[in-house]
């Protein structure tokens, strides 16, 4: 392999699949595909069905600052108004950005679209420690009762992670047991297993450990 950064990025290439592992120094890599048949858990079955309270609603202004079916903005000849780049359409939006590095060497930084609601019939996505904060990463739904566009409750992201529905809704402190607060609830659960993996994980180690 090239030793200098600049030669290694220009020139060298690897076709890496979508699993693979390294022994030695040697990497091995091959392209999987999910082997399950069973019940698949998705983002709309632990969704709330009823009354959500209104502080996870998102307001209109908050959602776009243009059509809903504009999925890019180029700064590369010009930064947007801040009220435009504090929108959630812009943060999940594809970008080009004019970045200069230490040493002077100006480029432009791209990043792809990602969708702006997450789909109710697919598995959520993997939850970070910054879920409901102003963050490319953070979900955002379409309320089942109102239609509405939101961000999730702290007992989804409970329910996503495998936990029981109010699993982080009290806490102690000093003895007492207080109410967690939401922006908490959620960091917890961003931080956390997923509780369903590790039980499925656990049974398959422990037969593998006691074939040993």
């Amino acid at each position: 392999m090239p030793k200098g950064i600049g030669e290694l990025s220009e020139h060298f290439s690897f076709g890496f699949e979508n699993s693979g592992v390294m022994i030695d120094g040697v990497v091995y890599t091959v392209k999987t595909v999910p082997n399950y048949h069973g019940k698949q858990i998705t983002l709309g079955d632990v969704m709330n069905q009823g009354d959500v309270d209104k502080e996870f609603f998102i307001p209109e202004e908050k959602l776009y600052y243009t059509y809903p079916d504009i999925t890019h903005s180029d700064e590369s000849l010009g930064k947007l108004p801040k009220e435009q780049r504090q929108t959630w359409q812009y943060l999940k939006g594809a970008k080009r950005l004019p970045r200069k590095a230490k040493n002077g060497h100006e480029y432009i930084f791209s990043e792809g679209a990602i969708p702006m609601i997450d789909a109710e019939n697919k598995p959520a996505r993997t939850m970070l420690t910054s879920e409901g904060s102003f963050s490319r990463t953070t979900h955002i739904v379409k309320d089942k009762k109102t239609g509405r566009i939101r961000l999730l409750t702290p007992t989804e992201a409970a329910r996503i992670q495998g936990f029981p529905t109010n699993h982080t809704q009290y806490s102690l402190v000093n003895g007492e047991k207080i109410e967690m607060p939401v922006n908490k609830r959620r960091f917890m659960m961003g931080n956390a297993l997923v509780v369903n993996l590790i039980k499925q994980m656990e049974f398959v180690l422990g037969q593998i450990v006691s074939r040993e």
